[in-house]
């Protein structure tokens, strides 16, 4: 894939985000996580998991 962003981000993940604003990050994420629903409910195998993943990630954050 020559998709900049997802070189980039495949690349070096710590450079690639630590360089957007909070705004960008959270745009990201809560397109990320539309995506994953959108093709969880499509029937894609993979996004039901990737998606609970994400849910634990974030369950254990702490602030």
């Amino acid at each position: 894939m020559s998709n900049p962003f997802i070189m980039a981000i495949r690349q070096n993940p710590q450079q690639f985000l630590g360089e957007l604003e909070t705004g960008e990050i959270k745009a990201i994420t809560e397109a990320c996580v539309a995506q994953l629903e959108a093709r969880a409910k499509a029937g894609d195998g993979a996004a039901p998991g990737a998606l609970q993943a994400l849910y634990r990630v974030l369950a254990n954050v702490e602030i």
